[in-house]
């Protein structure tokens, strides 16, 4: 543990908390925690440091890769920004990347750090993951097995959906992963649940008294007797008079929804404009919430370090939703704040009076005033009556009604708040409820039907059942008429996120007023599936623009684009509806990766992509894996030599490619393009450039190459069937069978290439791989292999990435990995 100590003083300039080191000796010795500490005492170097520890020491029997997932793009944003200036003193930072929607660096999540929201890291392991087109499904899955699993923040995630699927995809995944949950403010109750049932060591703060004594942002002020006063007002709602008036230094405000904060933030700008005695900069006013492009947010957050960060003097005020309340290292003296689930409270109330010596005061507010809570009671009359009441029901929304009137109720029973009553709050509003979710999560085994139904047809529509009831849209702004029906590159758009019903009325308002019969207000991005090749890489999928109408809005899963005469953007107000002509477009995501318009083939043999990917596995992946292999073992109780089977799968992954009529039609084309007979060469690909090249295949009927993936799995089961067992044999041969496409499940009739046999054989003697080569099948085969347990679903998703990656790597740049 001195070791440990060193290091971590060395890399943060600070010693750890007694709390920090134990979290540090049990991660190390292969168990997995729940921590339990309030915000603003270190959480995220608590978790993110043994996993530097380990690196730094080769430690095999640690993870070689973290992801550390949050449930808020907002917050991801932050911790990452603040992890990657360590990481960048230490020349870590070639190592990390951010996956959250709006930051892409990473969409097959291959860096050996990983910041991501949930919906990314769970969409991967449900194999849809959200970036990726369907054809790609399959390929991230497999990345969440043998790495370190954090989760920040736990007790923010949708207890039914998100927090339910989290825990049954750890359940699934067994001892594959070293985990790490992070919560705040859950019960004692729910805590000893998932130590019970996961068999999770539990770290809590409160075992620890030295470090409480220790922690300065738990102090309350010098000169008062405690950290932060609390102030509830149950009959009257948040307004700019409030805010105006009890203003100090800086001032927090806190909104359930976006609509109110952007109202708010407006009318606080009138209302200074003509009495402004508190001297407040425009400029530091600031409004945020999710529906601002990347760069305007990120200057947001900057700023809002710099206003509200630990030793600014600035004098200003913040309106915001629910994006900053937690993760953000940022501080008020004063908090208005709209009231919310206890838990959701408490991480509001973490941002005032943060740091060390500073009081703050909080003042929560109900959600409806007095008139509207009457209006709620009355019985309707008519039928513009009862809309009335939904809609003031309504603005208790993304939040249940009654669970926010609990909390008010119990908060105003406090005039300040600590840690012991904090803790006393979570226990006394969210034991009930927390006891029937969990009852509820039991009897749902963890969601994990829903989980293996997901990896079945890798569907997006699964979102809304195992992550978060889709209630917002993600929307791109553009001119319509300029692209439609034309071709577009969906992914590479700044998205904003729109509460989904919202955003229906706004069309039936707005389509009441459309300026043309036949303009269009909405568009989608449709897959084109008239490729002759089977490409691996994202950017090379051909999408179209088609309309979109209204009614299909609220079964749309994907992006949807809206045009600008409708829509308009402010970088102060952000995304809002207009009637008024604008410009205003989403902007081009800056990408690490270039973006390939034209899509190019060089020709290699079958050995020489072979050992190309063979060279990519030894090279980008076999010194990653470790830790991973080391706990497949144990995972399937017996050792096994995963690294042979991995090679296997990849000597056999092409080998329908070997199949007469497929090497007839590419030996043809290749000729036609070079003007050279290829008659002894086994190809695996051709030259191809789709500039020049694009009648020539549909003459040389490309598009009519039998599948081959099939084949390859055919083979590969009948091989392993004996030698091993049946479920590996399924897991393996799947890995083959879906390498291009998740929905392939049969194989194609052939006759393999006698010279393709010996290209084969050449392989199996370098790589001493035994087994009987079947050269002919004459009809074509459902192969019947589906995974039929867990064990084999997480090891086809596991090799599956590996030997799609591989493919991908060295299809694109074979000559950094074989040289011909």
């Amino acid at each position: 543990m001195e070791q440990y100590i060193s290091f971590y003083h060395n890399l943060t300039g600070f010693a750890p908390y007694s709390y920090q080191k134990r979290v540090a000796e049990l991660l190390l010795a292969g168990k997995n925690v729940i921590l339990s500490v309030p915000t603003g005492a270190g959480k995220t170097w608590a978790s993110v440091i043994p996993f530097l520890f380990a690196q730094q020491n080769c430690l095999n029997t640690f993870p070689q890769k973290m992801i550390y997932s949050l449930p808020l793009r907002t917050l991801a944003n932050s911790i990452y920004a603040d992890v990657k200036d360590i990481l960048k003193k230490k020349e870590f930072e070639k190592i990390s990347s951010i996956q959250t929607g709006e930051y892409c660096d990473d969409i097959y999540f291959e860096k050996q750090i990983i910041f991501s929201t949930i919906d990314q890291t769970l969409s991967n392991f449900l194999c849809f993951p959200l970036p990726l087109s369907q054809r790609q499904a399959n390929i991230n899955a497999g990345s969440l097995v043998g790495s370190y699993l954090v989760f920040d923040e736990f007790h923010l995630l949708d207890p039914k959906l998100s927090m339910a699927t989290s825990l049954g995809m750890l359940n699934i995944l067994s001892n594959l992963c070293r985990v790490c949950i992070m919560t705040a403010t859950l019960t004692d109750d729910y805590i000893q649940f998932i130590k019970d049932k996961f068999g999770f060591d539990v770290v809590s703060i409160k075992d620890f008294p030295e470090d409480i004594e220790k922690i300065k942002s738990l102090k309350p002020a010098i000169d008062k007797s405690v950290k932060k006063s609390i102030t509830v007002f149950s009959d009257k709602t948040i307004n700019v008079n409030d805010i105006a008036s009890k203003h100090k230094n800086k001032t927090i405000v806190i909104c359930n929804r976006v609509e109110r904060t952007q109202q708010i933030y407006n009318d606080l700008i009138t209302s200074l404009e003509k009495d402004n005695n508190q001297k407040i900069s425009r400029e530091n006013i600031i409004c945020l919430h999710s529906r601002f492009f990347d760069k305007d947010r990120k200057n947001k957050e900057l700023k809002l370090k710099q206003l509200f960060g630990k030793g600014s003097s600035e004098n200003a005020i913040l309106i915001s939703t629910q994006v900053i309340e937690a993760g953000m290292d940022i501080s008020c003296d004063v908090m208005h704040t709209e009231i919310s689930p206890i838990n959701s409270f408490l991480q509001r109330a973490g941002r005032c009076a943060r740091f060390e010596n500073e009081y703050g005061e909080v003042f929560v507010y109900d959600i409806l005033d007095l008139d509207e809570k009457e209006k709620i009671l009355l019985e309707p009359e008519n039928e513009a009556d009862k809309k009335e009441i939904k809609k003031l029901n309504n603005k208790y929304l993304p939040y249940e009604k009654d669970l926010c009137n609990h909390s008010l109720f119990e908060l105003s029973k406090y005039t300040f708040i600590d840690e012991k009553i904090a803790a006393e709050l979570v226990n006394t509003i969210l034991k009930e409820e927390e006891k029937q979710i969990i009852d509820a999560i039991t009897q749902r085994r963890y969601n994990k039907d829903k989980i293996r139904e997901s990896w079945q047809d890798c569907d997006k529509k699964h979102y809304r059942e195992t992550i978060r009831d889709i209630q917002s849209i993600d929307i791109v702004l553009i001119d319509l008429e300029d692209l439609k029906n034309e071709k577009i590159i969906p992914w590479q758009y700044e998205t904003i996120s729109v509460y989904k019903w919202s955003f229906i009325g706004w069309a039936k308002q707005i389509s009441e007023k459309k300026i043309d019969e036949d303009d269009w207000i909405f568009g989608k991005a449709e897959l084109s599936f008239d490729s002759c090749f089977d490409f691996e890489w994202q950017d090379k999928d051909t999408y179209l623009l088609r309309q979109l109408q209204i009614d299909d809005i609220k079964n749309h899963y994907d992006v949807a684009f809206v045009d600008n005469r409708y829509f308009d953007y402010t970088e102060n107000a952000g995304f809002l509806v207009s009637m008024n002509e604008n410009d205003s477009i989403s902007p081009v995501k800056s990408l690490n990766k270039e973006v390939k318009q034209v899509i190019t083939y060089k020709k290699d043999t079958f050995y020489q992509h072979n050992k190309g990917l063979l060279n990519c596995f030894e090279i980008e992946f076999k010194p990653y894996l470790n830790f991973a292999f080391q706990e497949l073992n144990k995972y399937w109780g017996e050792k096994m030599d995963w690294e042979h089977l991995m090679k296997l799968a990849i000597c056999f992954h092409d080998y329908g490619k070997l199949n007469t009529p497929w090497q007839k039609i590419v030996k043809e084309f290749q000729k036609r393009k070079s003007g050279i007979d290829n008659l002894n060469q086994v190809l695996a690909h051709t030259d191809y450039d789709e500039r020049t090249d694009k009648e020539l295949a549909k003459e040389c009927r490309m598009n009519n190459k039998p599948a081959h993936a099939g084949i390859g799995a055919h083979q590969v089961y009948e091989m392993l069937y004996d030698t091993y067992s049946e479920e590996i044999a399924i897991g393996i041969a799947n890995a083959i069978l879906k390498h291009h496409s998740p929905d392939t499940n049969s194989s194609a009739n052939f006759t393999v290439l006698k010279a393709g046999t010996s290209e084969v054989e050449k392989l199996m003697k370098e790589y001493k791989i035994d087994g009987k080569l079947i050269d002919e099948m004459l009809k074509e085969n459902d192969l019947g292999i589906t995974p039929a347990n867990e064990k084999t679903w997480l090891l086809y998703l596991f090799m599956v990435r590996i030997l799609r990656l591989c493919d991908q790597k060295a299809t694109e740049s074979l000559g950094k990995y074989y040289t011909i």
